[in-house]
């Protein structure tokens, strides 16, 4: 068998004899004759049987996506308003930098008499 530039095949008449009695050359030959029924439609079929198959991973995966993202019920949402914490903007301030409400205590400072706006 010698390789002629890489498109067609030299063989011999016995070696093309065996090939066509082969597997492959039966197929080439029916290739040739009906290309999409022998190649189209098996290509197509082995993607809608993967697809198929696939179908459980897939389903799998978007119900884990529903779960993390799924909406809150009317029950779950008092729960989570029951259990809040109070808050008030000068204890988060003062607890978020550190200070104590007894240490620290924001104080104005007197003017003098001559910065004082006069109207």
């Amino acid at each position: 068998m010698v390789y002629l530039g890489g498109e067609k095949v030299f063989r011999g008449s016995k070696e093309q004899a065996a090939y066509d009695k082969s597997f492959a050359g039966k197929y080439q030959k029916l290739l040739k004759k009906n290309h999409f029924f022998y190649f189209g439609l098996p290509f197509m079929l082995s993607i809608v049987a993967g697809s198929i198959y696939l179908q459980k991973f897939t389903s799998v995966k978007w119900e884990k996506y529903d779960e993390k993202y799924r909406q809150l019920n009317e029950e779950e949402m008092l729960s989570m308003i029951e259990n809040k914490r109070e808050f008030d903007k000068k204890k988060d301030f003062y607890r978020l930098q550190g200070f104590s409400n007894d240490d620290y205590e924001i104080v104005r400072v007197k003017r003098k008499k001559e910065d004082e706006p006069v109207w």
